[in-house]
């Protein structure tokens, strides 16, 4: 298990020298709060908003990914716009990221009651190489010397989202520009742009359950990309239980529970079931919700999405 555990903690450790670009963090949870991926999701459902996650993958084994957000999120200006922030903090063995966002959304009622959204976001990511950590038998490494350690980029994302009583549709680019670091030598590139697509549909005719299947793919090139299928079951207006596979590898069971009116608390657990190397290493997802009038067009009330 020991020489299993090294193993895999070189893996992280020389990770970034061997992608070309990383990819976004992966989130278990965003089916209750999409603003962390889409602009447009911003101040949807007229109230003020704080969700703050933190999600600890494969757990056990030492540089093992750490994901850490807070979003905050409000409706203004008689609910017709949003307005809100980021904060997201990723590490994985030497590297570690910190992204900071403020975004703008535009809603558009149709007459028949859906909401069209258009959300623009812009900010800062930092990337940042802790060299100091890695035991080398040789310290002359021109290459880790000359490396840039830390690269702060300025960032712009867009998204748009259709939602109605029954179903929702987001399209959704993040984080449009790539950013470049200099890793010794040469310049690479360490992010390239994502582009989400999620959608999901409730059936609210099953007496006290509500059923929500709903997915999300997440692409940057053909060879990095991941697709979400979840399905998840609401109890008596108050328990979100569900289901979902990454990529038809990885399976995973979420929960939420509403408490009072305001107060939404949730936890997921995921396992890779193709990976012999990570089998056994779970990851956990915590989550904490609050909705909150503080404007006078705000209200608070069951939502699906």
């Amino acid at each position: 298990m020991m020489k299993k555990s090294r193993l895999l903690f070189l893996t992280f450790i020389f990770l970034p020298f061997c992608l070309n670009a990383q990819q976004d963090p992966l989130y278990n949870q965003y089916f209750f709060n999409q603003a962390m991926i889409n602009p447009a999701y911003t101040g949807l459902n007229n109230v003020f908003n704080t969700t703050a996650i933190s999600r600890l993958q494969w757990a056990g084994i030492d540089g093992a990914p750490t994901t850490n957000t807070l979003n905050v999120s409000s409706s203004a200006f008689k609910n017709k716009v949003g307005l809100g922030a980021s904060l997201i903090y990723d590490s994985y063995g030497i590297n570690s990221n910190t992204e900071f966002n403020i975004a703008y959304s535009y809603k558009i009622a149709t007459p028949t009651g859906d909401v069209f959204s258009m959300g623009l976001q812009a900010g800062l990511v930092n990337i940042n190489y802790d060299y100091n950590r890695l035991t080398l038998q040789y310290v002359d490494d021109v290459i880790l010397n000359n490396a840039q350690a830390s690269v702060t980029e300025e960032n712009f994302g867009v998204g748009f989202w259709y939602m109605s009583k029954d179903y929702y549709v987001g399209l959704s680019v993040p984080r449009m520009l790539d950013i470049n670091i200099n890793d010794g030598g040469m310049e690479s590139t360490r992010y390239r742009r994502h582009y989400y697509l999620s959608a999901g549909y409730v059936f609210d005719q099953l007496f006290a359950l509500k059923f929500k299947p709903s997915i999300l793919l997440m692409y940057m090139d053909k060879d990095n990309y991941a697709f979400d299928v979840n399905a998840s079951f609401l109890l008596n207006e108050a328990i979100w239980l569900g289901a979902s596979f990454r990529n038809f590898g990885t399976v995973g069971l979420n929960t939420q529970m509403k408490v009072g009116e305001t107060l939404k608390l949730g936890y997921a657990f995921e396992l890779p079931v193709n990976n012999t190397a990570l089998t056994g290493f779970g990851t956990h997802s915590l989550m904490v919700s609050l909705d909150l009038e503080l404007l006078g067009r705000h209200g608070l009330g069951r939502r699906f999405f």
